[in-house]
C-alpha cells in the first residue's frame, strides 16, 4: 500500500510540475478585501466577468488568481451587508491588485455612536455561505454576544450541537445526535489531543471562548479534512494577526450562588505590522479564577428475587471547586512577498481544579434496608490548599507556510501538540460504621431518602472506624508530531485541483501510583481524626433540604499528615490500582485528492479521496487479586486502512437562495482505553474486565441536503436533512455467567463492535433581524435553530440483548433547540437565550432496567451591555448564567428512578471592555 500511494504522489506531482514547465505564461493576480476601517473581509466573492472565474477571501481578506490571460479585466467583489464593487484591472505575470475597500450598509451612519455589532457576523455569515460544504461559522463577536465563558458553553448556540457538563460548565460536545467521541475539535484545522486518560474527547472547558477568532463546524467532511469525524469536525481558529494596530482588554467579577465567593476574569489583546506591512504579530492572554460547587444526591437501584425494585447505594455528596483558567496564544506572520509567506500560531491553556468532596454514602444496602455506613473527605496536601489538584493542559504549535511555484500553489505546516493531566498528592480518608438499619421512602423514586431506624446513624461519630486513608499520583501525557504538505493547481478556467499528504505520531502514557496508609497507633490516630470534624450540613442543599451531608474530617487536618513519616503510617502500595495503566502509540499516514470543478455559472462540484492508514502498538496491564500482583502485557499491534470517498455539489439557484448535497464516508476511532491489552481479575467475585484491541474503528455513511437563503439585511434562514449509515459502534457488553478461557464467570465485562445504527435528523435555523416587519423594528432580531435526530439500532451483537427493539444509539438526543431573543441600538445591546436538549441513553447496562440516561436540561441565560465610543470603544457588561437553575440529572432505566442530581445554582458576571 506504502509503494502504491508514493508512486501515486510521484506522479502526480511530477505531471503538475511538467504542466507548469511546458505552460503558457499565464498571469496571476493576487489582492485583498477591506472594509472601511481596514479591517480584512473573509469570504467576500471575488469574480473575473470574462471568464466567470470565481473565488473567496481567506481568514486575511486575501484572494488569489492563476492562469489569467494578460490583459485587461472586470474584476466585481460581492459581500453581504455591503455595496457590491466593480474595477477594471490590467493582469500581468505577476499581479498585485491594490486593496479594495467595500463600503458597509448596514451602519447607522445617523446615529453618534457605531458599535460595529454585525460586523463579526457578516464576516461569518459570509463564509457559511460561499463554503462548499455544510457548515456552521461563528465569529468572535457573536460569541462575545452570549454569557460564555469557556468554547464549550458557546457551541451550545450552534444549530445541531449539545453539550454535557461537568461542575456546571459544557465539557464535551456532541454533533447531530451523535456521542461525543464521534466528533473531533480541531485547533486551526490540526485535532486537540486528549487531556483525559481514557478517551479521545477533547475537553472545550479548558478552553475560554475570548481566544478564538472564530468557529468553523464542518457537518460534511472534504478530502483535505482529517477523516475521524462522524457526527462533524469542530475547528477552532485562533486570533490571526491583524491588518492594523490594535489593543483590547476586558476586566471582570462575578459571583455564584453555592461558593459565596467572588470571581475574576481579565483579558488582553495586542497586535500590529511591521517592516512595511510584512511582519504582523498578535498576542492574546486570558485569566479566570471562579469558586464554585455543587450539591448533589446519587442512587443506584436493584430488584430483589421477587423483582422489587430498591436502593442498593445511596449518596449525598457536597463539592467546593476553584477552578482557574489560564491561556496564552501567539500568532506571527512573515510575507516575503503577494505569493510567499511563513507563519506560526500557538496556543498554551492552563485549568487548575482544586476541589473538595465531601461524600456520606449507604453501600450494598439489603432489600431489607441494612447497610454500611462511609464517610469520606476528598482533599490534597497542604502545598495543594489541601485540596485535590487536577492540573490539566493542551497546547498546539504550528510553523506553516504558503508559496506558489508557477501554477503550483503549496502549502506546507508542521506542528506538536500536547496533552496532560497531572493529580499530585490526591488524598482520601474514609471512616465506617458497619451494620446499620435504614427505612426507605421510595413513594418518590426522583427524591429516594433513608431515615436512620431507632438506635442506627448515618453521623460520624466514635463508633466509626478508619475503612481507608490514600494518597495518589495521576501523570497523563498525549502528544502528536504533525507534519502536513499539500498543493493545488488550476486544472482548466473551471476546474482545479487540490492533493495531499499527512502525518501523525501520536504517544498516549497514563500512570496511577496509588498507596494505602495505615496508622501505627490506630486509636490515637482515629482520637485526632474525630477531634477535627467540620458540619457540612445546610438547609441550601439543592436537591432537597431534606438531604444532609453530615460531618466530615476536616480538610486541614487531611492536609497536614505526614504520610511519608515512616513512624506514623505503614505504606502499602495497591495493585489494582496499577491495572488501568498503559502505553499507546499510533501512527496515522493519510493521503487525499479533491477536484473542485464550476459546472455551470450556478452549479459548482466538489469529489475526492482521502485515504487513511492507521498503525497501533498498545502495552497494557494483567491483574489478578489472587496473587496481589500486576504485570505488563506483551505489545499488541494491528493496522488497517480506510477509504474515505466524499462527493458535494453546491447548486447557487441565485445569488442569495443555494442547495448543498453531499455524501461522505467517515470513521470514529475506538477510545484508548478500550484498545488497552490486558485483564482485570477478581476472583473473589468471580468478575473479569478484559481489553480489546481488535476493536475496529466504527465507520459512517453520511447523506447531507441542505437548503439556504440569505437576507441582504444580514440574516438567514436554512433546512436541511441528513442520515448516517453507522456500522460497528462500541459499547461495553456486560455479561453474567459468560464462559472464557475455560471459566464461567459470574460478570464478565469487554468492549467490542455492538453493531449497527441507522440515524435520521432536520435541522433548522433562523437569524435575522424583524425589520422586514417594520424598519422600526431592526433592532429586535431573533436567532434559533432546532434539531432533531431518530436513532435505531441494528443487528445488535450484544450478549442478552440481541433481540431488543427499538433502541437509541448511545449519545444521541432526539431534540436540541436554542433561542435567542436581542435588543441591538444605540450602543446598547440585551439578550435573552433559551437553550433545550431532551434526554438520551448515556451507557448501557445488561438489561434495559440498568440503562443510564443523561436527563432533558433547559438553560436559560441573560446577558446585557453598553458600548460607547468611536476610536477607542468601552463596554459595560452584565451577564446572568442558568436562571433556571438547571441540574445534571441522570436516571437509571425509567425517567423516574434518578442516579444522580446535581444542582450549581446561577452565577452572575459583570466587567468592562476596552478596544482601541
Amino acid at each position: 500500500m506504502k509503494k502504491v500511494m508514493s508512486t501515486f504522489w510521484v506522479a502526480l506531482a511530477s505531471s503538475l510540475t511538467i504542466m507548469a514547465a511546458d505552460s503558457p505564461k499565464y498571469g496571476q493576480l493576487k489582492g485583498r478585501i477591506l472594509d472601511n476601517e481596514k479591517n480584512p473581509l473573509p469570504g467576500a466573492v471575488v469574480i473575473i466577468d470574462s471568464n466567470k472565474l470565481s473565488a473567496v477571501t481567506d481568514l486575511d481578506g486575501f484572494f488569489s488568481f492563476a492562469n489569467l490571460s494578460s490583459g485587461n479585466h472586470n474584476l466585481k467583489v460581492t459581500y453581504i451587508g455591503f455595496l457590491p464593487v466593480s474595477k477594471t484591472i490590467v493582469v500581468s505575470e505577476k499581479s498585485t491588485v491594490d486593496d479594495i475597500v467595500m463600503s458597509d450598509t448596514s451602519r447607522e451612519l445617523n446615529e453618534v455612536v457605531v458599535t460595529g455589532v454585525f460586523s463579526g457576523q457578516q464576516r461569518a455569515i459570509n463564509a457559511q455561505k460561499n463554503n462548499v460544504n455544510i457548515t456552521n461559522v461563528v465569529s468572535a463577536d457573536q460569541i462575545g454576544k452570549f454569557p460564555d465563558s469557556n468554547i464549550g458553553d458557546a457551541l451550545k448556540r450552534i444549530s445541531g450541537i449539545n453539550v454535557q457538563y461537568d461542575q456546571g460548565e459544557a465539557r464535551f460536545g456532541q454533533v447531530r445526535g451523535t456521542p461525543a467521541e464521534f466528533s473531533s475539535v480541531t485547533i486551526n484545522g490540526s485535532r486537540l489531543p486528549s487531556a483525559e486518560g481514557d478517551i479521545r474527547n477533547v475537553q472545550l472547558d479548558l478552553i475560554p471562548s475570548d481566544m478564538i477568532q472564530t468557529i468553523e463546524v464542518s457537518k460534511t467532511l472534504m478530502p483535505d479534512q482529517d477523516g475521524d469525524a462522524i457526527g462533524g469536525s469542530i475547528n477552532l481558529v485562533t486570533k490571526n494577526s491583524p491588518h492594523r494596530f490594535t489593543v483590547g482588554a476586558v476586566a471582570g467579577t462575578g459571583y455564584n450562588w453555592i461558593s459565596r465567593k467572588a470571581q475574576m476574569n481579565f483579558g488582553l489583546t495586542l497586535g500590529n505590522r511591521f517592516f512595511n506591512d510584512r511582519f504582523g504579530v498578535m498576542l492574546a492572554a486570558s485569566y479566570n479564577n471562579a469558586p464554585a460547587g455543587s450539591y448533589n444526591t446519587e442512587f443506584i437501584w436493584e430488584k430483589d428475587d421477587d423483582g422489587k425494585i430498591y436502593v442498593n447505594d445511596y449518596q449525598i455528596r457536597q463539592y467546593y471547586v476553584t477552578r482557574e483558567r489560564q491561556s496564552y496564544s501567539l500568532s506571527l506572520d512573515w510575507k516575503f512577498n503577494d505569493f510567499n509567506k511563513v507563519w506560526f500560531k500557538g496556543i498554551f491553556n492552563n485549568r487548575n481544579d482544586w476541589e473538595n468532596r465531601y461524600r456520606t454514602t449507604l453501600k450494598d444496602i439489603t432489600p431489607e434496608g441494612k447497610a454500611d455506613v462511609r464517610v469520606q473527605t476528598k482533599g490534597g496536601s497542604g502545598d495543594e490548599r489541601n485540596a485535590r489538584l487536577e492540573r490539566q493542559r493542551t497546547m498546539d504549535f504550528t510553523l506553516g507556510g504558503e508559496n506558489r511555484l508557477g501554477i503550483l500553489g503549496m502549502d506546507w505546516k508542521l506542528g506538536y501538540a500536547r496533552a496532560t493531566e497531572k493529580r499530585p498528592n490526591e488524598r482520601y480518608i474514609d471512616y465506617r460504621l458497619k451494620s446499620q438499619r435504614f427505612s426507605f421512602d421510595l413513594s418518590n423514586p426522583r427524591e429516594p431518602f433513608a431515615t436512620p431506624d431507632e438506635g442506627y446513624t448515618m453521623t460520624l461519630n466514635d463508633d466509626f472506624s478508619l475503612k481507608e486513608l490514600t494518597q495518589q499520583q495521576e501523570d497523563i501525557v498525549e502528544q502528536d508530531f504533525k507534519a502536513a504538505l499539500d498543493f493545488k493547481a488550476r486544472l482548466s478556467e473551471r476546474s482545479k485541483i487540490k492533493f495531499g499528504c499527512k502525518f501523525v505520531n501520536k504517544t498516549k502514557d497514563k500512570e496511577i501510583d496509588y498507596y494505602e496508609y495505615t496508622p501505627l497507633d490506630k486509636k490515637a490516630f482515629n482520637a485526632d481524626a474525630l477531634a477535627h470534624t467540620t458540619d457540612q450540613s445546610t438547609d441550601r442543599f439543592m436537591p432537597s433540604s431534606k438531604y444532609q451531608a453530615g460531618t466530615f474530617v476536616d480538610k486541614k487536618f487531611l492536609g497536614s499528615l505526614n504520610l511519608d513519616d515512616s513512624n506514623l503510617f505503614e505504606r502499602e502500595q495497591i495493585a489494582e490500582e496499577l491495572a488501568g495503566n498503559f502505553h499507546a502509540r499510533e501512527n496515522v499516514a493519510s493521503g487525499y485528492v479533491r477536484i473542485d470543478s464550476r459546472l455551470s455559472d450556478h452549479l459548482n462540484f466538489m469529489g475526492g479521496l482521502r485515504v487513511e492508514n492507521t498503525s497501533l502498538r498498545y502495552i497494557g496491564r494483567n491483574y489478578d487479586d489472587e496473587s496481589n500482583s500486576v504485570s505488563k502485557t506483551e505489545p499488541e499491534t494491528s493496522n488497517y486502512i480506510n477509504f474515505l470517498p466524499s462527493l458535494l455539489l453546491k447548486w447557487d439557484i441565485n445569488k442569495d437562495f443555494m442547495l448543498r448535497a453531499g455524501y461522505n464516508q467517515s470513521i470514529s476511532r475506538p477510545k484508548y482505553s478500550a484498545l488497552v491489552p490486558g485483564m482485570n481479575i477478581k476472583r473473589g467475585d468471580n468478575e473479569i474486565r478484559i481489553g480489546n484491541p481488535g476493536l475496529r474503528a466504527t465507520t459512517s455513511h453520511n447523506i447531507d441536503l441542505n437548503a439556504e437563503y440569505y437576507w441582504k439585511s444580514i440574516g438567514l434562514v436554512s433546512a436541511g436533512i441528513f442520515y448516517k449509515r453507522i456500522e460497528g459502534f462500541i459499547v461495553d457488553e456486560v455479561a453474567y455467567n459468560k464462559e472464557y478461557q475455560g471459566t464461567v464467570w459470574t460478570k464478565f465485562t469487554q468492549p467490542k463492535n455492538g453493531g449497527n445504527a441507522n440515524l435520521f435528523g432536520v435541522e433548522m435555523a433562523w437569524q435575522r433581524d424583524f425589520s422586514f416587519i417594520t424598519p422600526a423594528m431592526k433592532c429586535l432580531g431573533l436567532y434559533a435553530t432546532y434539531t432533531y435526530t431518530h436513532s435505531r439500532i441494528t443487528d445488535f451483537n450484544f450478549e442478552g440483548r440481541e433481540n431488543e427493539k427499538g433502541l437509541s444509539l448511545p449519545g444521541s438526543p432526539e431534540h436540541t433547540a436554542n433561542l435567542s431573543l436581542y435588543f441591538d441600538k444605540c450602543g446598547f445591546s440585551a439578550r435573552a437565550s433559551f437553550n433545550y436538549a431532551s434526554a438520551f441513553i448515556d451507557e448501557m447496562g445488561a438489561s434495559s432496567f440498568y440503562d443510564r440516561y443523561y436527563d432533558a436540561v433547559k438553560y436559560l441565560d441573560l446577558n446585557v451591555s453598553y458600548t460607547f465610543g468611536r476610536k477607542t470603544k468601552i463596554t459595560v457588561y452584565a451577564d446572568c448564567n442558568n436562571l433556571l437553575n438547571q441540574p445534571l440529572r441522570y436516571y437509571q432505566g425509567s425517567k423516574d428512578y434518578t442516579m444522580q442530581q446535581e444542582y450549581y445554582g446561577v452565577k452572575l458576571n459583570g466587567g468592562v471592555k476596552v478596544t482601541f
